[in-house]
Order: structure tokens, then sequence, then C-alpha cells
């Protein structure tokens, strides 16, 4: 009789190994997939355009007389529809507020807003605000802010209430990794970069900056999330990852003038917060803005510190709420679901 004891005590191909291959083959699949183009998915039209922008309605009653949402998303080298999640969670919680946002127009080397300066962005601004009823609710979601800070102060009898969502005010305060770089750069440098890019700064360069500043989270730990998601079947997470990466990896490019104004006026030489800086031949006085105040920053965030944001509490003279979210990091103060919550019961219900 054969002894079959060999043979029943041989252990089959172990299952774990075929799902390894199985993930494996999902996840390469996943990091090979091409990406989409970036464009809006919440429907809008367009209610204003010049070169330099778009200006875009997400609700369909123009004639609403309700004090209007106007978003100053990030300009910084990724396209601005990262607003999409804040624009979304306003409409759920108040679908009769009109909402706004402030599009800027990626720029060429022929086009005309190559040369648009701070002067144009505040101005710009404030025909946007005209355009809509006069008067807003400013949310400012990363270098918005600056931007929406110089409007504000020049302008402060057409804002409601003015939010910043992760965006410098004082670029000294802390330690920041895009502040020591600019510090430490000479100017030479980032002149080169925009006369490289024949009048802009390329998108390119922001990326491969931002990417340098956590180079193994861009470079490693993506890809770690990644698998993890795949090994757990997670297919929120997996979706999630290909949001990001579609946003991350496309830069858009913005206009040298302002690019290197912003580095010199703000950056290096942190004009705003002291009170030095002259936009359409006015000194940007922070204390004229007497509207409520909500300053938002993330525990994780290391592109804009708390302390960057906080530090407007000391120089606006309007009642100021600050908050700093729980992990979170520069995009997900205004992306993650958790602090979309703390949007919608602390900014978006105290809206008049």
């Amino acid at each position: 009789m054969a002894d079959n004891t060999a043979q029943a005590n041989t252990p089959s191909r172990p299952s774990d190994v075929m799902q390894m291959w199985v993930n494996m083959m999902r996840f390469w699949a996943e990091v090979l997939k091409p990406y989409e183009p970036e464009g809006w998915k919440l429907k809008n039209t367009i209610v204003c355009e010049n070169p330099s922008l778009w200006l875009r309605n997400f609700t369909p009653d123009l004639h609403n007389s309700r004090t209007p949402v106007l978003i100053l998303a990030p300009n910084a080298g990724h396209h601005q529809n990262i607003a999409e999640p804040l624009i979304g969670k306003t409409l759920t919680v108040d679908s009769s507020r009109p909402v706004f946002l402030l599009e800027w127009k990626e720029p060429t080397t022929t086009s005309k807003n190559k040369s648009d300066s701070i002067d144009d962005i505040v101005t710009n601004i404030h025909a946007c605000v005209d355009q809509i009823g006069g008067k807003v609710h400013l949310f400012c979601l990363c270098q918005g802010a600056w931007a929406g800070a110089i409007y504000g102060a020049l302008y402060p009898y057409t804002l409601a209430s003015y939010t910043n969502a992760a965006g410098p005010i004082d670029f000294e305060a802390g330690d920041g990794k895009i502040e020591n770089g600019c510090r430490v750069l000479p100017m030479a440098f980032f002149e080169g970069l925009v006369a490289a890019g024949g009048g802009v700064q390329k998108g390119e360069s922001q990326l491969m900056g931002f990417k340098g500043m956590n180079p193994y989270d861009r470079y490693v730990g993506d890809y770690v999330d990644l698998w993890e998601a795949v090994c757990k079947g997670d297919e929120k997470e997996i979706k999630k990852w290909h949001r990001f990466k579609e946003w991350y990896e496309q830069p858009v490019d913005i206009p040298g003038v302002w690019y290197l104004e912003a580095v010199d006026k703000l950056f290096k030489h942190n004009l705003l917060i002291k009170g030095e800086l002259v936009i359409l031949g006015q000194k940007v006085d922070l204390s004229k803005i007497t509207c409520p105040v909500h300053l938002i920053a993330g525990d994780e965030d290391d592109v804009t510190l708390p302390e960057q944001v906080f530090a407007m509490a000391k120089v606006v003279t309007g009642p100021v709420t600050m908050k700093t979210l729980e992990n979170a990091g520069h995009i997900g103060v205004f992306v993650k679901e958790s602090s979309l919550k703390y949007w919608e019961t602390d900014i978006l219900k105290s809206l008049d």
C-alpha cells in the first residue's frame, strides 16, 4: 500500500502568497493609471471674466439677496479645484447662500496676465466683490490668505467676515521651511526661475520645491499609503489617493511679477505684518479689518505653521476666533472630512 503520509503533509500554495501577487498587480495598475485632466466636478457658471480670472458661481440663483461667500483658493502652482470639498460643504449647510470662487487664469509666456502684480490681484478681487453685491464673506485658503488680508485692509467695508485657512500672515513666525528657504536663497535665484520660464513661474518648479520640503512623504510615503489601501481593499482610500495625485502632480504656472513681489516683500522682508507693505499707493494696515475674523491652522501643517496664521489676531481689530485642527496637514485644513465638520459647526452656521 502506498504511503500517502508525505503527500498529505505537503502544504499547498499559501493563499496569502497569491493574495500578495494580486495586491502587487493592483498596486502597479493604480500607480501607472493615467491622470485625468484637471477641472471642475461641481456644476458652476462663469459670471465674470477678464484676462486674469474667471469668477465662478456655484449656486443657481444670481439674484439672491443674502451675503455671498467668495473663496480665494490657493494660487501656488496647482489647480484651484482643491476648494471643491469646502464649496460642497458650504452648499450642503446652506444651499440658498450664493457661493463664488475667483479662479486665476494660468499665464503663458505671451499672455497679458503674466505681468500681473499684487496691485492687479487686489484690483481684481475688488472688481469681483463689486460684481456680486459689494459685500462678502471672504474665505481665504493657503496663499489666498495674504491676498485676502491685503484686500480686506484696503477695502474693509466690503467684508462681512474674513476666514484664513492655513495662510501665512507673519512670515517669520515659527521655523517654517518655505520661509527659511526664501531667506537663505538670494533674489537672483528666484528671478532666474522666472526668467527661465519666460516671465512666468513654472508649476514644475513649484512642484519640485514642495516635494523637496518633504521628500520621504512624496517619493515613498505616498506609495506606502497606496499599498496599505490596496492590501485592505479600501476603495475609498484608493480613490482619495488618486484625487490627491491628480491635483498634486499636474502643476500650473503662475505670473512671474507677483510671484517675485511675494517672495521679496512677504516671504523675505515680512512687510505685511510690519505694516510697511504698500499696495495701490497705500500702506496696508491690517488693523482696519474690523469684521469677524476666523483663523484656522492644522497641527500637522509644516507648510504654513499655526503661528504664521494666528499672528493675524494681534493686528486686526475685529472679533477673532482661532482654531487648531487636530491631525490636519496643510490642505487638510479645508479638505479633510473632520476639518470640514469644524467649518460647518463653527463658521458656516454662524454666517449672517
